[in-house]
């Protein structure tokens, strides 16, 4: 066999071996809950599709190119037509009618706690911090997209979580953590792993951080160290609902101040503006690519 024929063959089997393991991680990531490995996949399945078409083009083609040139080439293409793929869904998703801030409501269904190692281990986790479930919330339409959500307190009630459970996507649910406290002098400390994206302002009394990538027992690890020198107040739970929906009419607000978003004068729903479509695209790139880290 001559060199080019061994060269041939060589860059055939790796592309067939990138191929298949690109199938397995596109597979992978229906059965993915956590969000720092869905992460991983998300590049790793790129970087995989990436590696096979290199191989691909160097099989078909009569000379053949550096490698690595080829795999950054197809990286930059993956990345152009998502932007604009991402672009597109922005202006569809301002344009179709869905409310940009639901408004929760009571769920009388039975809810069933997602399966999996994960759920399971969130789900003891919760229960390890002896948070203790209150409510359950619902936003959406079955016919089009449903979030539920589960609230819970904290046994001294100083702090509400509230478990977000995102069926937008196909296969695995994306589970959103969110943690609130009140301080004496009116401040509301909010630590959360929002996944889906929300490209707002918050209130200047809000004191918000956001960390896509962390796992509950990490996002309850970083809200005990942020409220341990503040003067926090119980948290009434019989209200839950109407709390929770205050402080979202709260975010409404200040996105309309904020040019983000308008409410339209044909009637109450808001939709948004040239500047929130772009934000929010930027959001869901920096999300998507970098975790949310710039």
């Amino acid at each position: 066999m001559t060199s080019k024929a061994f060269e041939l063959s060589m860059n055939g089997n790796l592309a067939a071996i990138f191929f298949l393991l690109t199938g397995i991680l596109f597979n992978l990531r229906r059965h993915i809950g956590s969000p720092k490995v869905a992460f991983i996949n998300m590049w790793a399945l790129r970087i995989s599709f990436s590696l096979f078409l290199s191989f691909l083009i160097n099989t078909c083609s009569e000379e053949s190119k550096p490698i690595p040139l080829l795999m950054v080439t197809v990286l930059l293409v993956i990345f152009l037509i998502e932007s604009m793929r991402l672009w597109k869904l922005t202006n569809i998703f301002a344009e179709i009618d869905i409310p940009l801030f639901p408004k929760f409501r009571q769920c009388t269904e039975n809810f069933v706690w997602p399966i999996g190692k994960f759920f399971d281990q969130t789900r003891q986790l919760i229960l390890a911090h002896k948070f203790n479930e209150k409510t359950l919330l619902k936003i959406g339409s079955d016919d089009c997209f449903v979030m539920y959500s589960l609230v819970f307190y904290g046994n001294n009630q100083h702090s509400r979580l509230q478990i977000i459970f995102d069926f937008l996507r196909n296969g695995c649910p994306m589970l959103n953590c969110i943690l609130t406290s009140f301080t004496k002098d009116g401040k509301v400390i909010i630590t959360n792993n929002l996944q889906t994206v929300f490209a707002s302002f918050y209130p200047q009394s809000w004191d918000v951080k956001r960390c896509p990538m962390a796992s509950l027992e990490k996002l309850l690890k970083i809200h005990a160290s942020r409220i341990a020198k503040k003067k926090i107040i119980a948290i009434n739970d019989e209200d839950s609902l109407e709390t929770i929906n205050g402080e979202r009419h709260q975010i409404e607000l200040e996105n309309c101040n904020a040019g983000l978003c308008e409410k339209l004068q044909e009637n109450d729903n808001i939709t948004l503006t040239s500047m929130g479509r772009y934000r929010l695209w930027c959001d869901m790139l920096n999300y998507r690519y970098f975790g949310g880290s710039f």
